[in-house]
């Protein structure tokens, strides 16, 4: 029996979600709603001390930790395979996605928070006490320190701006290493494409997509992306519509200061 607790927006539990649908396994949901704080509650923590979603429970057994659960999953259910048969082309799946356990997805963390976020935690926190309570909360101290900077000063903070470049250099990366195959390691889907998938999509949600408009290669390979089944159902399908429109706007005024921000890193 698989179980997967997580939630309809959450970046990490899309890209689980795309390899369930992948491989197609049949799964129970277990949905947080991460913003009443569902995931800090006891019974939870129990399951992950970081009070994070995704987590699976298969056979009584938990994982955590969103690459983690990919892997497993794809040894668990070989068909169909999504890593290379080669050892060298694995080796270098695994080191895309150790470069989001390194530091690229809390940077999506700023820019979510500093882009959108911050505006829904200001008004249910509408004092300083309360937005503080709120910060101390967080069991990670990393991720509490981060939305302290950018929830405070949004994309004014120096964070935000480290964020943005730190996006700008990994898209102009990624668009080069797609100039010579369809996907990110080579010709055939990966666990590279399934784990990044979720980061574009963010980019996309927050009207950050003008990132890419001097990316032809990342744009090719990002609209090939949602085409496939594993995207529709695992991300599509999950789109919160009470989200969008807000990430959509706040990214809309936020886009002027990001494109010079941009425009700084390519001088």
């Amino acid at each position: 029996m698989l179980k997967l607790y997580h939630n309809d927006m959450s970046s990490c539990a899309q890209k689980v979600r795309f390899v369930l649908q992948e491989k197609g396994v049949e799964w129970e949901s277990e949905e947080l709603n991460l913003r009443t704080g569902e995931q800090l509650k006891p019974e939870f923590l129990k399951i992950n001390p970081k009070g994070l979603v995704p987590a699976l429970e298969h056979d009584g057994k938990i994982l955590v930790e969103s690459n983690v659960i990919i892997e497993y999953l794809n040894e668990v259910f070989p068909d169909p395979p999504l890593l290379p048969t080669d050892p060298y082309s694995r080796a270098l799946v695994r080191g895309w996605m150790k470069r989001l356990d390194d530091g690229m997805h809390l940077e999506t963390i700023v820019l979510s928070f500093g882009v959108a976020f911050r505006h829904q935690l200001i008004a249910a926190l509408d004092t300083d006490e309360a937005l503080e309570r709120h910060f101390a909360s967080i069991p990670d101290p990393y991720i509490q320190e981060v939305q302290r900077q950018v929830v405070t000063a949004g994309i004014a903070s120096p964070r935000f701006e480290q964020a943005i470049k730190a996006f700008e250099k990994l898209l102009s990366e990624l668009d080069r290493e797609l100039a010579s195959h369809a996907w990110i390691v080579g010709d055939d889907l990966t666990l590279a494409d399934i784990a990044y998938a979720p980061y574009g999509t963010r980019l996309e949600h927050l009207h950050l997509h003008g990132m890419w408009d001097d990316k032809p290669n990342f744009a090719r390979w990002y609209a090939a992306l949602k085409t496939t089944p594993g995207y529709r159902a695992g991300l599509t399908k999950w789109f919160n519509p009470k989200y969008l429109p807000l990430m959509d706007e706040a990214g809309k005024q936020a886009w002027p200061r990001i494109a010079e921000l941009i425009a700084s890193v390519d001088a």
